[in-house]
């Protein structure tokens, strides 16, 4: 009976969040009512309160969960496609940057959501661990393998930027709507950022 009862409360929970996710992420989250959520949920008021004394804890539980599923990606999709800083790693990894971008747009829309009327307060420390994660693991990277960068450059730095470079170039092009906004495909644009991340200074030199 008390695992039948806890079945019920995740399932019901789920379905808030996901109805949840799909009001905040068009509406806003000061533009949504409780009383939509749970209509759309098709849940009682009631029952809705039973789980969450508000509408920012609901807020708050979709971003935790949306996070761990964010988490799960990374670990699975873009890490594996870290351990060589090599060019054609670099370009691998972008495309795949780019796939869970544009297969997970409404966690982007709910930053934004947060960053426009929460100033950020519920994504910021995730996303201050994810820079700082990438730094670290950046790091013991290029102990172990060559570094592509210019020699004027940080590594840790480049490849954190070059990481945030292939994000927001998914985001424009799929969540903004700016389809080949650069005038090249997907493909060609991560090459070029990855052509100019890692050029040397002596090819620069060589081509003056």
């Amino acid at each position: 009976m008390p695992r039948l009862l806890d079945n019920t409360v995740v399932k019901n929970k789920l379905k808030i969040e996901r109805a949840a996710q799909k009001l905040f992420t068009r509406q806003g989250f000061h533009g949504t009512t409780v009383r939509e959520i749970a209509r759309s949920a098709g849940v009682s008021m009631g029952k809705l309160y039973l789980y969450y004394p508000n509408k920012e804890d609901i807020f708050i539980g979709l971003v935790q969960h949306m996070e761990q599923n964010m988490e799960a990606l990374r670990q699975k999709e873009i890490l594996p496609l870290m351990q060589s800083p090599d060019p054609e790693s670099l370009k691998k990894l972008g495309m795949a940057v780019g796939r869970v971008v544009s297969e997970n747009l409404d966690y982007w829309r709910l930053m934004y959501v947060d960053v426009v009327e929460f100033r950020h307060k519920h994504f910021i420390h995730s996303y201050r661990e994810v820079a700082g994660g990438l730094r670290t693991y950046s790091a013991a990277l290029f102990q172990k393998a060559p570094i592509p960068f210019p020699s004027d450059v940080k590594p840790g730095v480049a490849y954190v930027s070059l990481y945030m470079q292939f994000v927001t170039h998914f985001l424009v092009e799929n969540l903004f709507g700016a389809k080949r906004y650069l005038g090249v495909s997907d493909e060609e644009a991560v090459d070029q950022f990855v052509r100019l991340y890692t050029r040397s200074r002596k090819g620069r030199t060589a081509k003056r």
